[in-house]
């Protein structure tokens, strides 16, 4: 069967390419993937699957394809949405949006999962069970997991686990990385409104300097982690961002700051942004000043169930070899909402490598388009394989 499958991902190579070029050049925003959901749409409705556009009243693209032997329900997932950044890449295939691009990979992603169905269409009698294909929009703040898991598609369609992937060029091309446990952290934003008195540059102590105070409150943050937190827990607070004031010789009214906060499960989560709001508050009133503070929790941490990762480790190595499916040590700070299906069923969530490369979130990001053949030939090998 593998020997198979190898021969199938050789010859639909070119294609799958091409719809990845497609999605390229035309990248779009969360939750407005309308011209990728057609694409993806047209695609899956080409090889017969049962189509579900539209979902949940979003850009989501279901599919569903049964296979002829007795077996669970399982679903695979790619994210489809790209990110407001202006391409440097190059490419003949650039992208034709100015300022928008798949600088996070979720082409790669679209077009493996494109390439999952074409395949599984080819060896559909060998196929156990159902495959669901989830085409997510919104993943890149958009919270389009959340939207898909409130709707009740898992439910719907009776899915037992369900298996998703992410490019990443800390791993090499050719290989996957795996991990049982935590995969990512939680994802937090605060927004912090610092409202002091505004005046003269040169005579400040007629005035509260929320410049001042700001910078106070971003040092004493770096308290909670160090001083509040184990040390074996891992934690970050960053703020990334303040803003305050129009001139050199004024000292404003106001300054905003807004920043991250990502932690591991459920163990510290609530507690570090509490102390986030309580320090930022008594240090303005320590200097005369008033803290307003929100904070948005985002979204949760993956955590990535032990025999469905075995699962995808034992397919990788079958397709690619053993030593191409890699353990990955730690788990990223990086957030992602693959995490909500995690909430509900078994799943895992693996790393495609793409390495070398730049940086994920790049203007000169542009993985090695070999990674399609990993990325829809792991997830058929699971699929076909493994059910």
């Amino acid at each position: 069967m593998i020997e198979k499958l190898k021969k199938d991902i050789e010859e639909l190579y070119s294609h799958i390419r091409e719809v990845r070029r497609k999605i390229h050049r035309h990248p779009e925003l969360k939750l407005e993937e309308y011209e990728t959901a057609k694409l993806v749409e047209e695609e899956l409705k080409s090889l017969g699957i049962e189509t579900y556009p539209n979902y949940a009243d979003t850009t989501a693209v279901l599919g569903r394809i049964k296979g002829k032997k007795p077996g669970p329900i399982r679903a695979f997932r790619a994210d489809m949405d790209a990110l407001p950044i202006k391409e440097e890449t190059g490419l003949p295939y650039a992208s034709e949006v100015d300022g928008v691009m798949h600088a996070c990979g979720h082409d790669i992603h679209t077009a493996s999962l494109v390439g999952l169905a074409h395949l599984l269409a080819r060896n559909q009698e060998e196929l156990s069970g159902e495959v669901i294909f989830v085409f997510q929009p919104g993943e890149e703040g958009g919270f389009g997991g959340k939207i898909l898991t409130d709707a009740g598609f898992i439910e719907k369609f009776g899915i037992s686990y369900i298996i998703g992937q992410h490019v990443y060029p800390d791993v090499p091309l050719g290989k996957i990385g795996y991990k049982v446990g935590l995969m990512t952290a939680n994802s937090d934003r605060f927004t912090v409104k610092i409202k002091g008195k505004g005046s003269h540059g040169a005579r400040p102590h007629q005035g509260i300097d929320p410049i001042t105070i700001a910078s106070h409150i971003t040092v004493a943050y770096g308290t909670i982690h160090s001083r509040e937190v184990d040390p074996l827990d891992s934690t970050v607070i960053t703020v990334g961002s303040i803003h305050a004031g129009t001139a050199s010789n004024v000292i404003p009214d106001d300054a905003i700051m807004h920043g991250t906060i990502r932690t591991f499960g459920d163990k510290n989560r609530k507690f570090v942004a509490k102390r986030v709001e309580e320090v930022s508050k008594s240090l303005a009133n320590t200097f005369r000043a008033e803290a307003e503070v929100d904070i948005k929790f985002g979204y949760p941490s993956v955590f990535n169930d032990k025999d469905i990762t075995m699962k995808v480790k034992e397919g990788a190595a079958l397709l690619l070899g053993e030593e191409n499916a890699v353990e990955i040590p730690v788990p990223s700070m990086g957030g992602e909402d693959f995490a909500y299906y995690l909430k509900k069923i078994p799943g895992t969530f693996y790393r495609l490598g793409v390495g070398p490369s730049e940086p994920l979130h790049n203007a000169r990001f542009a993985p090695n388009e070999e990674v399609l053949k990993v990325g829809m030939g792991v997830f058929a090998t699971v699929a076909l394989m493994l059910p």
